[in-house]
């Protein structure tokens, strides 16, 4: 096991942002903005507001006021995109228990060439709510109780420089600055700073090769600091246009208290991409690493009414690694591949997804409950499959999902966030779901939808196990080009404290939405 980093001289992340900002900001390179203001009024009527057992559900209206704003800004160097929302509630029954007030919601996200062909840089930040664990009520179920959540705030900014030395290699190197904080105790709040070098052999050439290093350094507020760093080199051959076979070594080195296994070791991997067509992929690959067989698929296919995507990896992650870059299955990401052939212009696409969203009831992620709350290094094979048919007057999605992590670091680190009584619950986990949904343009002003969500938790260690299932049923109206209104029934089903108690909730609820 590698030695713990002491507290040192740390990168000047926060130093670098108003230059960055800056030079995507610059006068020179003014973008054309878009300030989209909204407000959302919804009237709920649940007879079950806490998803509670029958004998201790409460009946309640509830009454919530959502202000937002989405800003999207465009021009030749820069592209960004942000959404905020604040969401208030109102209780008929004020002296309910475990109710929140609201709270606040932001994604935002920045891609720009600072210096053309040379220097970039990404940044992203969020605020929300996640599941504490993998056992309790779905978070996209219910957004009153407080039962299972806790907010999360990111972010990160990585400048990136990109250099080519003439027809010999391309140079990538980038620096990443980023930050995860909950709201949760015993739930470790951390800051990162990582490094990237990468160098490759430059174009579509018969043999290719290819050299990276990582490296990760952790400050961590309970546990203090660590560090991580991979390294590989690779070889490409290009049998045919469509068709390359690709092999690669190296080493990994992790700093975490292991389960009296390895941390660290020698890794090999063999694989080949098949790209048939601009429309099709596969990707496959085998291999070796320090924790056993390392396996990964990725398969997609779109066609102008249809888009497929399957994958499955096997690879070492940590909670704060997938709030930055989840594991769930983003629905905007989907429906933007699903609507590309009637909406080639990417600004007019995106307007598309953010319409078909707002009136679907989608989320904005499919499976959001993958990920909880640890403080363990995990071992995660991940299964995922999606859908999605344009028709004429309908869209259908459908997703799978199949995840499984087995921790690698000890119990211990997660001794204040679960207690001595709850120590194996995230030894090893599974989860599984599936979900579907259906939209259908009725005419040109209204629509209906439904969407049925089922999943399963199970802690393989203590034989816990959890299920929420949920039934959406809804239509949409237009009234003016600004003005949608929505009326929903659910139906919410699950079971907590590893099946001991059950719960049911009925609602009612009808929506107006006006854009500013």
């Amino acid at each position: 096991m590698a030695e713990r980093t002491p507290r040192g001289r740390r990168l000047p992340g926060r130093a670098l942002l108003p230059v960055l900002f800056g030079l995507a900001f610059a006068p020179s390179s003014r973008a054309d903005v878009t300030f989209t203001p909204s407000v959302t009024l919804k009237e709920t009527w649940t007879d079950n507001v806490n998803l509670l057992p029958a004998d201790q559900a409460r009946r309640q209206f509830v009454t919530e006021i959502s202000p937002a704003f989405t800003v999207l800004a465009k021009n030749q160097r820069m592209d960004l995109a942000a959404r905020y929302q604040y969401r208030h509630f109102v209780y008929s029954d004020k002296d309910a228990p475990n109710l929140r007030n609201g709270g606040s919601e932001l994604g935002a996200d920045l891609k720009a060439r600072l210096v053309e062909d040379l220097l970039f840089l990404d940044a992203s930040a969020s605020r929300g709510q996640q599941a504490a664990s993998a056992f309790g009520p779905a978070l996209a179920d219910n957004s009153y109780t407080t039962s299972n959540r806790t907010d999360v705030s990111t972010w990160r900014i990585s400048p990136s420089l990109a250099h080519r030395f003439g027809s010999s290699a391309n140079l990538l190197a980038s620096y990443t600055r980023d930050s995860v904080k909950t709201g949760r105790t015993g739930y470790g709040d951390t800051d990162g700073d990582s490094v990237s070098l990468a160098l490759s052999s430059p174009g579509e050439r018969r043999i290719g090769w290819n050299l990276r290093y990582d490296r990760q350094h952790l400050s961590e507020d309970m546990t203090g600091d660590s560090s991580s760093y991979n390294a590989q080199a690779g070889l490409s051959w290009r049998v045919k246009p469509s068709f390359a076979l690709n092999a690669s070594g190296g080493y990994d080195s992790y700093d975490y208290n292991g389960l009296g296994s390895r941390t660290s070791g020698k890794n090999w991997n063999v694989g080949y991409q098949y790209t048939p067509s601009p429309r099709t992929s596969l990707t496959m690959s085998y291999g070796q690493r320090y924790f056993g067989k390392s396996r990964a698929l990725s398969a997609l296919h779109r066609s102008r009414h249809t888009v497929w995507n399957i994958s499955y990896n096997e690879a070492v992650t940590t909670t704060r690694q997938q709030f930055l870059l989840p594991a769930t299955v983003d629905t905007a990401s989907l429906l933007d591949r699903l609507f590309l052939p009637n909406f080639p212009d990417a600004v007019l696409r995106r307007q598309a997804v953010e319409a078909y969203l707002r009136s679907s009831g989608l989320p904005p992620s499919l499976a959001n409950d993958i990920n909880y709350l640890s403080n363990r290094y995990m071992l995660q094979h991940q299964f995922q499959a999606t859908a999605g048919f344009n028709g004429a007057r309908s869209v259908f999605m459908v997703t799978l999902f199949d995840t499984r992590r087995e921790a690698l670091s000890v119990q211990q680190s997660d001794s204040p966030l679960l207690g001595n009584n709850q120590l194996s619950l995230n030894d090893n986990t599974r989860q599984r779901g599936a979900a579907l949904s259906l939209s259908y343009r009725m005419s040109p002003r209204s629509d209906a939808y439904a969407s049925l969500d089922a999943s399963r938790a199970v802690s393989l260690a203590t034989d816990i196990r959890q299920s929420n299932r949920s039934l959406r049923v809804g239509l949409n109206r237009q009234f003016q080009r600004r003005l949608l209104g929505t009326v929903e029934l659910r139906r919410l089903q699950g079971s907590t404290g590893g099946s001991a108690t059950s719960y049911t909730e009925n609602a009612v609820s009808a929506t107006l939405s006006m854009t500013l």
